[in-house]
């Protein structure tokens, strides 16, 4: 049921048909910057626009409560009180601090981007080691969730999971935050291991799960590599995006998924603005294209969500690739696509 007693259930929606999913799909993504977040106590209640039927029956399952749970105090109460108390400890700060700094994250993220230059592969890895703005926008954002102000990607992809026979087994929460992910898999039983690049953000996620006594692993993936043929499922949500050598990482991705594995992507492109400094891609075809170049191939959608399954890599994973995200007619199409889709939203006076 929804996570506040006043809150709106979601209707279930039809299915997107396979013309409307091309068109969505050649149109593709155009955000930039994403704004401050709202506060459930006194924004107006959500309405589920966009949704997909996956979305809508995740939000109503019982997966969903054990999303929530995580998020609650170790001891039990509301999912607020718990995201508040855990930005509060790890960070030193008053709940009425906590709550300003995570409404207002991106405003902060950029002035820690400006601290010093980010062209250089150096700089780019200081900003994610250093960053503490995320901890705020990416907790906040999973009590979002929560509440209905966002699909619940996780709680989608578990169902998912479950309606192939995959119930338990080994997971990695790649890129994984504040671990909101990587607590709801151990909650359903999967053994999970945190993996980042962001040393504040990992300690953040380990102080959270050492607070709820979880048993979960963590790597630190400035100090380690990922394990090899280790795990059945890797998570990757709005990580990639954020990858400067696409081909490596990936590569890495799939040696440590066992073979017919999984791997659920989400791929937060932006056009460059101040707000989107740190998201290195525009344009999701181009991550699409790197994920099976490198040995996967997709086997569902859950709206923004890629489900991809590890495969052997081969001719035609290549040619699939080449004659879809790299095939010069479509993307000469997709450009005028995103032009006037981009237009449409941004009428000039």
């Amino acid at each position: 049921m929804p996570a506040t007693e006043n809150a709106p259930t979601p209707t279930i929606p039809s299915r997107v048909s396979a013309a409307k999913r091309f068109v969505l799909d050649l149109i593709g993504p155009i955000y930039t910057a994403q704004g401050d977040h709202l506060d459930p106590t006194t924004a107006p209640p959500p309405t589920f626009d966009g949704w997909t039927a996956a979305d809508a029956e995740a939000f109503l399952s019982a997966e969903m409560e054990a999303f929530r749970t995580g998020l609650r105090p170790p001891g039990g109460g509301e999912v607020r009180d718990g995201v508040v108390a855990d930005l509060s400890a790890f960070y030193e700060l008053t709940p009425e601090e906590c709550v300003a700094r995570a409404l207002t994250w991106e405003e902060w993220s950029v002035e820690e981007w400006s601290t010093q230059d980010r062209s250089t592969p150096e700089g780019l890895r200081d900003f994610y080691r250093s960053t503490a703005s995320w901890s705020f926008d990416l907790l906040w954002y999973a009590y979002l969730q929560s509440e209905g102000y966002g699909p619940p990607m996780s709680v989608a992809v578990v169902r998912f999971l479950a309606d192939r026979g995959v119930r338990t087994g080994s997971h990695l929460d790649f890129g994984s935050g504040a671990g909101v992910t990587s607590q709801l898999f151990e909650e359903l039983g999967f053994a999970t291991t945190l993996a980042d690049v962001a040393d504040g953000l990992l300690a953040f996620a380990r102080s959270r799960l050492e607070r709820r006594s979880s048993g979960a692993r963590f790597i630190n993936l400035n100090e380690a590599e990922l394990p090899v043929d280790e795990f059945d499922v890797v998570t990757a949500f709005d990580v990639l995006a954020h990858v400067p050598d696409l081909p490596a990482t990936l590569g890495s991705l799939r040696g440590s998924i066992r073979p017919g594995g999984w791997l659920f992507a989400t791929f937060d492109v932006r056009a460059v603005s101040a707000e989107s400094a740190w998201h290195l891609y525009d344009d999701d075809w181009e991550l699409c294209a790197n994920v099976v170049e490198a040995g996967f191939l997709q086997r569902g959608r859950l709206g923004t969500i890629r489900c991809y399954q590890r495969v052997e890599p081969s001719a035609g994973t290549r040619v699939r690739a080449r004659w879809v995200y790299r095939n010069p007619a479509l993307l000469w199409l997709r450009r005028v696509a995103r032009t006037a889709e981009f237009r449409r939203r941004n009428p000039t006076p």
